[in-house]
């Protein structure tokens, strides 16, 4: 439905470009999870998407007439209106109409647990309330495309969940998501793709089962530095480490390596002050793949 041909866009004035050579190609039902560190170009790649910016480099091109909804990192609704309120002024906007308007208002509201606010001016809400009235005014818009950006910033654990169902139920539904946020653990739930951005180029494009994958490691540090003996006990269950500063980290091992392993460390002086096994999350890779930056 979406295909970037090789987009690139540079701001007035500036050393580098914003973006440079960027090729994606999304399709409906799928939610691609856009990383990156600050100034890596994932504002930049929305503001293009969204029409904000014009490509200088490159096509954008649509499968079907141009479909998008966006969630904003900023507050965007009128502060005097009451909840309701700016809910009904955003279906005027996208001239939503009889069944279809009420079934998209109940379907917002409810994805966002709202009801019992309609009647409050939004200036009064909760900076958690404001944030779930801005994800409920995007969710209102029927589009193809919807685009997320840090939506959830300062939303409670519980709304955060509520927020990222209603995402899934995006994809389920058949619509195409783009979901960038700092929250990795958001990004690891709700995306079947990570895209990474690095300097404006595409740093990483994958499924998110092959970069994860399904193979167990382990991760061990200590206090002061690694107990004698264990590089030799490593090399006797034939693993391979990778040294990380007073630790090692394992990329995959089996339940009796783990317990051998597991023996080991109840025997020595010192308990490891952390001590990881499972698969490895999106944060630990992000940061291995950036720099150590989020």
């Amino acid at each position: 439905m979406l295909e970037l041909k090789q987009l690139g866009f540079r701001y007035p004035g500036a050393e580098s470009a914003a973006l440079e050579n960027i090729d994606l190609q999304l399709q409906p039902g799928q939610c691609l999870g856009l990383l990156g560190s600050n100034g890596a170009g994932k504002t930049t790649l929305l503001s293009l998407l969204s029409g904000v910016l014009l490509p200088q480099q490159g096509e954008i091109r649509w499968s079907g007439p141009r479909s998008l909804a966006l969630v904003p990192q900023q507050l965007a609704f009128y502060a005097g209106l009451k909840v309701r309120e700016n809910l009904e002024l955003f279906a005027d906007l996208y001239r939503l109409r009889g069944a279809e308007r009420r079934e998209r208002l109940d379907l917002s509201i409810a994805s966002t647990a709202l009801e019992d606010k309609l009647l409050r001016r939004a200036e009064r809400l909760s900076g958690g309330e404001q944030r779930r009235l801005n994800f409920a005014i995007g969710l209102l818009q029927p589009a193809s495309l919807y685009l997320f950006d840090e939506a959830t910033v300062g939303v409670d654990a519980h709304s955060r969940q509520l927020l990222l169902s209603a995402v899934e139920n995006l994809t389920a539904s058949g619509k195409a998501v783009i979901y960038t946020s700092h929250y990795l653990e958001e990004v690891e739930r709700v995306a079947q793709r990570i895209f990474l951005l690095h300097e404006g180029r595409v740093r990483l494009d994958v499924d998110k089962r092959q970069l994860l994958g399904d193979e167990h490691g382990l991760l061990l540090e200590w206090p002061r530095q690694v107990p004698p003996g264990l590089d030799a006990l490593l090399a006797e269950l034939q693993l391979t480490a990778e040294a990380i500063p007073n630790g090692i980290r394992v990329a995959a091992l089996d339940g009796h390596q783990l317990q051998v392993i597991s023996a080991f460390i109840a025997k020595q002086d010192e308990l490891p002050s952390l001590l990881r096994f499972g698969r490895p999350s999106l944060e630990q890779l992000y940061l291995r793949l950036n720099g150590g930056r989020l």
